[in-house]
């Protein structure tokens, strides 16, 4: 009985700690339109980031690596690791020289 108690227990624990750890990435799906430009980032719930600028437009995977950091696979071009961070209704991300975009939710 204590034995089962404590399975129960463990596997609330992990559960939990791993909803914590996935918080961001719900969190930022949905569209983004750019502040300063027209970029759109389309994040989905299957991992994929649709980015648009004009006509051209690409989807490729995301993933999370940690709360605080999103990693975009680019292909053949390599893969992206930014700092990002998601609110509500915004969306900013830090590349690793210090830039930042800022992107507001779109409706």
């Amino acid at each position: 009985m204590m034995r089962a108690v404590r399975l129960c227990l463990v596997i609330g624990l992990v559960v939990f700690a791993a909803s914590c750890s996935l918080k961001p990435s719900w969190d930022v799906v949905g569209k983004w339109q750019k502040i300063d430009g027209t970029e759109t980032l389309e994040f989905s719930r299957n991992g994929t980031v649709t980015v648009t600028s004009g006509a051209t437009s690409l989807t490729v995977p995301y993933v999370f690596m940690d709360e605080k950091h999103v990693q975009i696979n680019l292909g053949p071009f390599g893969s992206l690791s930014t700092e990002a961070m998601v609110t509500a209704d915004s969306l900013v991300l830090t590349a690793a020289k210090g830039k930042v975009s800022k992107y507001s939710k779109m409706k």
